[in-house]
């Protein structure tokens, strides 16, 4: 499929855009979820990194998004592990990063288990007045029919996009590609 040499992508498109009310707003980052698949927690990191990275897109951040990831720990039935991605751009300063710590307890007897899933998002930008910070509301969903958690990146880019705008720097938009 070709690109349409005009298009912009969703987050360029989101900061052109007028904030908008967020659709879910929930009081803690913690979302609790059972599953009657439950997959190894290091499958669901690699797949929770490739799907924040895209909601951080090298052509509105510079050289595109990094990770640091923790090993995932494993304790009898129960596994932890935890990935941050973040990028950056130069002009104007503006950093974005998301932190994403998985746990699921499995069930003794089944495939069956619960996931426990904690993000963290927000953007810093640096102005005259000092570092202006604003959260950035990250949505994962557990898909019931294999067990995998899903990043809605497209929503992650408006929130990004708002909050960005709510730092107070609305001049942001997409860079050329050279």
């Amino acid at each position: 499929m070709a690109a349409n040499k005009g298009a912009k992508d969703p987050l360029t498109r989101a900061l052109e855009a007028t904030p908008v009310a967020r659709k879910k707003t929930s009081q803690s980052d913690v979302v609790e979820q059972p599953t009657p698949h439950a997959q190894p927690v290091g499958k669901m990191l690699e797949a929770l990194e490739a799907q924040a990275q895209d909601a951080m897109p090298s052509s509105f951040f510079d050289d595109g998004a990094t990770t640091k990831t923790t090993p995932v720990r494993k304790r009898m039935r129960s596994e932890v592990g935890t990935i941050e991605v973040s990028a950056k751009r130069r002009d104007p300063n503006v950093q974005a990063s998301v932190t994403i710590d998985v746990r699921c307890d499995q069930d003794e007897e089944s495939d069956a288990g619960r996931y426990q899933v904690r993000t963290e998002g927000h953007v810093a930008r640096e102005s005259k007045e000092g570092l202006v910070e604003a959260k950035v509301p990250v949505s994962i969903e557990v898909n019931d029919v294999d067990g995998g958690l899903k990043l809605d990146s497209d929503e992650m880019q408006e929130e990004i996009a708002n909050a960005i705008r709510s730092t107070g720097d609305d001049r942001l938009e997409r860079k050329p590609r050279h």
